[in-house]
């Protein structure tokens, strides 16, 4: 009996001293770019999920989630998101930093780290066995420049290329609470999976805001079967490849504020991000009406470059 404890306490020791060591290599290694994969790095959560059931996220979990603060008249709002895939870049939806958005809200700062937005400092949940697990509190680095894919049209309502890369002035930290989710390393869109489930997180739901972050899955929806959704009703939107479709379920879906944020795939237990929000169904979560991505795997090369570019001005 002595010696299964003894091999239990050990063999968590040893876990513990492994992500330890996985923390500070990558907290260390960390640059402006995106890692690879391969880095170990890139779309792995500090902590397996706890919460069974229900659609409210752990305090670290989905940790590349972020804010795009606009400024208006001295005041500032966040009305998009984005998603952090290196130390110093961020994809976002280009609807949300192009176009009539920015005739009225200028983006300013990148918020990080966020998991409550009702208030400012740390936040706070009851840990397993007692105690509290807090997170260091959002921070907010300030936008260097944005990159906005030179093939997306402002006033189309195709939002094909709906794209746009955000570089920040400093590398963000690598922390439980914020770290970069990986590239895709291939197309979703060319699953083989009869149900193919993907993730979302988003500080709201098809019913409305959330001061916290909540998640749900979302089916893959073939593109055949989404352009049926599309092309009746007075919508007739033509998709194609840059795009995929997820969702269709009755309130559960994106929604207006969630621009930018990703829709993510489970690879073995990383991360990666294959889909932008793009647009969806009016209003939210509409049964049979599935939200539109921007299909991120087709825009890799165009990340990539664009980056190098951006590091190097």
């Amino acid at each position: 009996m002595n010696s299964i404890i003894f091999l239990v306490f050990f063999g968590s020791l040893s876990a513990l001293n492994d992500y330890a060591t996985a923390n500070s290599k990558c907290a260390a290694a960390i640059s402006a770019y995106p890692p690879g994969p391969e880095t170990g790095c890139c779309g792995v959560e500090a902590a397996e999920t706890k919460i069974l059931g229900g659609n409210r996220t752990e305090i670290d979990q989905f940790p590349w989630l972020a804010q795009i603060e606009y400024l208006k008249e001295d005041k500032l709002k966040v009305i998009c998101g984005a998603t952090l895939i290196g130390g110093k870049f961020l994809l976002t939806a280009a609807h949300c930093v192009s176009g009539p958005i920015i005739k009225t809200f200028i983006p300013k700062n990148i918020i990080l780290g966020e998991y409550d937005t009702s208030h400012e400092g740390p936040d706070c949940v009851p840990a397993l066995g007692g105690g509290e697990d807090c997170t260091d509190g959002a921070i907010r680095i300030p936008i260097e420049k944005i990159i906005i894919h030179p093939q997306y049209e402002d006033n189309s309502k195709l939002r094909r290329n709906d794209i746009a890369l955000i570089k920040m002035t400093e590398l963000a930290p690598f922390t439980d609470f914020i770290r970069p989710i990986c590239l895709p390393t291939s197309d979703i869109t060319l699953t083989k999976d009869p149900i193919k489930w993907l993730k979302f997180s988003a500080w709201g739901t098809a019913s409305g805001p959330s001061p916290v972050k909540l998640h749900v899955g979302l089916p893959f929806v073939p593109q055949e079967k989404c352009q049926l959704a599309y092309s009746s009703n007075g919508r007739n939107i033509t998709l194609w490849k840059g795009q995929l479709c997820a969702g269709g379920e009755k309130d559960k879906d994106s929604c207006k504020g969630d621009g930018g944020l990703p829709l993510m795939n489970d690879n073995g237990g990383r991360y990666e991000v294959v889909g932008l929000v793009s647009f969806g169904s009016t209003p939210c979560g509409t049964e049979n009406i599935p939200s539109v991505f921007t299909n991120v795997y087709e825009y890799n090369y165009w990340i990539m470059s664009s980056a190098s570019a951006a590091e190097q001005t």
